[in-house]
């Protein structure tokens, strides 16, 4: 049997982590959008018992890797064993977003505005079928791990080591952003979209860090328009150090 309908990414994400009779999800995507989607969805959602085997293609990989936020809160996910990611010898472009269990199986075919039209697949050969095919795919499939600190410890860290009154979120993300030389914009960007703090606060915060040496910025030209600014430590020696002990040696210089 076939169900068919249009719904956003979200909604058919929330009802498939919603479903009590499956425990155990295969997704298989060459879409950003998704992974960020289900990331975010299994952070707020926390939803008890299920596994989520994600399959995608080195470049999805790499583009979590450059939203630190979304790879410490992935990061978080894999030490709590709710997602697992594997990198596929098998480029996916251009295919359906897949979540296949043995029981049911929902193809994602994107259309514009974060829609997608789905189709919910439940008959029993059809679901045998591509769970074999899927799972063939990620036996072969090389594990990875992300190096990102998971975002809870992260946090934690900021609150016990800075106190809460420092802005402890926002000095984390402009630690990490400086490990991982990100762009400012891209800092200020999740800052004001997770209304945790706006473009003045954020830039307070960084004037603060500069001005105790902690970290600095880099002109980035790009041809039109303003130079970007990356986050680079003012200090090569803390590119090394372990995230508890960089929150240690920012709170000494905070001090």
């Amino acid at each position: 049997m076939e169900h068919i309908e249009i719904s956003s990414y979200r909604s058919c994400l929330v009802d498939c982590l919603g479903d009590t009779s499956i425990d155990h999800w295969r997704v298989r995507t060459d879409d950003p959008e998704v992974l960020s989607e289900f990331i975010d969805i299994l952070q707020e959602e926390q939803p008890a018992g299920k596994r989520i085997e994600w399959l995608c293609d080195q470049e999805i990989i790499k583009g979590l890797k450059k939203n630190f936020v979304r790879a410490a809160k992935a990061s978080d996910l894999v030490t709590e064993s709710t997602l697992t990611i594997r990198e596929s010898t098998d480029a996916a472009t251009n295919t359906p977003t897949v979540l296949v269990s043995p029981e049911k199986t929902v193809a994602l075919l994107s259309v514009d505005g974060g829609e997608a039209v789905r189709v919910d697949i439940t008959e029993e050969a059809a679901c045998e079928r591509l769970w074999e095919k899927y799972q063939s795919e990620w036996d072969i499939a090389m594990p990875h791990s992300i190096d990102t600190p998971p975002y809870s410890r992260l946090l934690t860290m900021a609150e016990q080591k800075l106190g809460p009154d420092v802005g402890a979120d926002v000095t984390v993300a402009l630690l990490v952003g400086a490990k991982h030389q990100l762009l400012l914009n891209d800092i200020v960007d999740w800052a004001e979209t997770s209304t945790l703090a706006t473009q003045g606060t954020v830039s307070k915060l960084k004037q603060r860090l500069e001005e105790f040496d902690i970290i600095t910025t880099e002109s980035e030209s790009v041809g039109v328009g303003r130079p970007r600014q990356r986050l680079v430590f003012a200090d090569d020696s803390l590119e090394s150090l372990p995230a508890d002990e960089l929150v240690a040696h920012v709170q000494g210089a905070l001090a």
